[in-house]
C-alpha cells in the first residue's frame, strides 16, 4: 500500500490543510487526501494535532505558509470512499510550495522512527492536488474558517473555462455575498485544478461553500434570493447559462478538525 511515507512533495506531510479553505485571492492550495481505518480515527486525529501540526507553525510564522487545515470527510463517510481525511496547506506563491516541501522532508528524516512509523501505520496516502484560487468572498469578521465546507467538484467543458469563471464572478458572487450577509453562509471560494490534469481526470474546478451551521447547507440559490439580489433576472435562462458550462461531478461535506492561520 502507498503509505504516507511517499509524502515527499505533495503531502509534505501533512498535513496541512484546502479549506481548501479560506485563502486570500490568488492563493494556491496543496491538498492531500488520506485514508484511515475507522477504528483509528481518534488516534490519528490526536497524532496530527499533537505532533504534525507543529511542523507548520514555524512556516506560518515565517510567512511561507498562509494556512493549514485538517478536515474529516463526513459525507461520503465510512470506509467506502477512497479517502476520509484531507489536509491542506495554502501559499501565496507556487515556488514556496517546493521550498516548504523540501524543508519538511528534511525535518521528517530527523524525527524519531517510532513517531513517523506510527503515522505510516495509521494513514495511507492516496493522492495530492494543486489548486489555484479563481474567485471568492472572505468572511473578514471571523477569526477562523467555517466549521463545515461543501466541496462541489466540477468538470467545466473544454473552452468554457473563462466563461465559467465569469459566471462565478458575475452571477454566483453577489448571490453568495447576500447569503453571507444574511448569516446563511460563512465564506465561498472557487478553485481551478492546476495539477494533475488531462482528459482522464474527472474534474477541473471546485467550489467550496463554508458554513458555521450545518442547517444552512439546505439553502442555496432560491428564487427569493435571486429576485432580491438580481431583480428582473430570467432565472431559467440564468441556470441554463450555468449548466451549459459545467457538470457537477460530485459533492462532499467536510468537517474542520483543526487549523492554523
Amino acid at each position: 500500500m502507498k503509505k504516507i511515507v511517499l509524502l515527499t512533495g505533495c503531502f509534505t506531510l501533512l498535513l496541512f490543510g484546502f479549506s481548501f479553505s479560506q485563502t486570500e485571492e490568488g492563493a494556491y492550495l496543496n491538498v492531500d487526501y488520506l485514508k484511515v481505518e475507522e477504528e483509528n480515527y481518534s488516534e490519528f486525529e490526536e497524532l496530527i494535532q499533537s505532533n504534525w501540526k507543529s511542523l507548520y507553525e514555524s512556516k506560518i510564522d515565517e510567512e511561507k505558509v498562509t494556512g493549514w487545515y485538517f478536515y474529516r470527510v463526513a459525507y461520503p463517510g465510512g470506509q467506502a470512499g477512497k479517502y476520509n481525511y484531507v489536509v491542506i496547506s495554502t501559499y501565496n506563491e507556487l515556488n514556496t510550495i517546493v521550498e516548504v516541501n523540501g524543508d519538511m522532508r528534511g525535518r521528517l528524516s530527523q524525527m524519531p522512527e517510532d513517531l513517523t512509523g506510527e503515522m505510516f501505520n495509521l494513514a495511507t496516502y492516496q493522492f495530492s492536488e494543486l489548486w489555484g484560487t479563481e474567485a471568492g468572498i472572505m468572511n473578514t469578521a471571523g477569526q477562523k474558517p467555517g466549521l463545515f465546507v461543501v466541496m462541489n467538484y466540477m468538470m467545466v467543458n473544454p473552452g468554457k473555462e473563462a466563461e465559467y469563471i465569469t459566471l462565478e464572478n458575475d452571477l454566483a458572487r453577489p448571490l453568495h455575498r447576500a447569503r453571507i450577509e444574511n448569516g446563511e453562509m460563512y465564506s465561498w471560494r472557487t478553485y481551478s485544478l492546476l495539477k494533475p490534469g488531462g482528459l482522464n481526470y474527472q474534474y477541473n474546478f471546485v467550489t467550496a461553500d463554508y458554513y458555521e451551521e450545518l442547517n444552512d447547507i439546505e439553502y442555496g440559490f432560491t428564487n427569493d434570493i435571486i429576485r432580491s439580489v438580481m431583480p428582473g433576472t430570467d432565472i431559467t435562462k440564468m441556470f441554463e447559462a450555468i449548466y451549459a458550462t459545467r457538470d457537477i461531478v460530485k459533492s462532499e461535506l467536510w468537517q474542520l478538525v483543526d487549523h492554523l492561520e
